[in-house]
């Protein structure tokens, strides 16, 4: 598989005309080389109508969703991601988070369709939640329980085989502002990633930011890791953060580099290797 990958990888940009000796398919971003500019603020989608009231929707929201969170790294459940659930079965399987219940207590996994945002966001309710460890501490410490985040952008993520019409996506879609590429584990698009860490809504985690949904902060991630989204079929999406140096003026090694900032004074708290791996299912 790994042999198949990089023999297209290093024959399709030169079929397309791109620069050989580069993966990436796409818009330039920030740790990256590019093949074609980066565009301007998309316009809102073919898909778009407008309701009975004015208002502009792209569609109904999809909530038949199933997210799984995976603990450990591999099957011998010895190293950990630092994002993690908070359940897990006899077998270390993360225990998924499925839309349902009632109440504070739901579970909500969606993409965002009728808003026209095509994000991907997960709400644990209070029934469950998510955790994020930090090695080296945080404000809040080495362990922080959390409820919420948003992933830019995912629903409107084509199937990513590497077939032409995922290539021409790639080179054409308004808002692929950070460009495709291909890895061992197969093709991909980069997206952003934020979350809240606290109830008073101070400190926020980041992966990146998006230049069409900006929001106080968010640029405090520039330089941090974009987060690999691959959609291998029309009901499952994988994503994990990409491997990439260290952020400017922080000292280390390549990982799959966060901000935490602080919105109050809007600053870095510090950068960490976050990785993590979760698979959203469509039921």
């Amino acid at each position: 598989m790994k042999t198949k990958l990089a023999t297209i990888a290093m024959v399709l940009p030169v079929l397309l005309g791109f620069t050989p000796g580069h993966t990436d398919y796409g818009k330039s971003h920030p740790n990256h080389r590019s093949f074609t500019a980066l565009r301007t603020a998309p316009p809102l989608s073919f898909f778009d109508s407008q309701t009975a009231n004015g208002r502009t929707t792209c569609g109904s929201d999809v909530t038949n969703l199933s997210v799984s969170i995976f603990k450990y790294t591999d099957a011998t459940n010895t190293n950990t991601y630092n994002l993690q659930p908070d359940l897990t079965n006899a077998d270390g399987s993360p225990v998924p988070y499925v839309t349902g219940g009632r109440g504070k207590g739901a579970i909500l996994a969606q993409f965002q369709v009728s808003n026209c945002t095509y994000d991907f966001t997960l709400s644990t309710g209070t029934a469950r939640f998510m955790t994020y460890k930090f090695p080296d501490g945080s404000p809040l410490g080495t362990s922080v329980n959390f409820g919420f985040f948003n992933m830019d952008r995912v629903a409107d993520v084509p199937i990513t085989d590497g077939g032409s019409a995922f290539l021409n996506w790639c080179n054409t879609a308004s808002d692929n502002y950070a460009g495709c590429s291909v890895d061992a584990n197969g093709y991909f698009v980069r997206r952003t990633y934020g979350s809240t860490i606290d109830s008073q809504n101070r400190y926020h985690l980041r992966f990146n930011y998006s230049p069409f949904d900006l929001l106080t902060g968010a640029t405090l991630a520039a330089g941090t890791a974009y987060v690999k989204v691959y959609h291998t079929n029309a009901n499952t999406w994988m994503m994990m953060p990409e491997v990439v140096p260290p952020p400017p003026g922080v000292a280390g090694t390549d990982g799959e580099w966060s901000a935490t900032y602080d919105l109050n004074t809007l600053s870095v708290i510090k950068y960490d290797k976050t990785p993590f791996k979760l698979v959203v299912t469509k039921l």
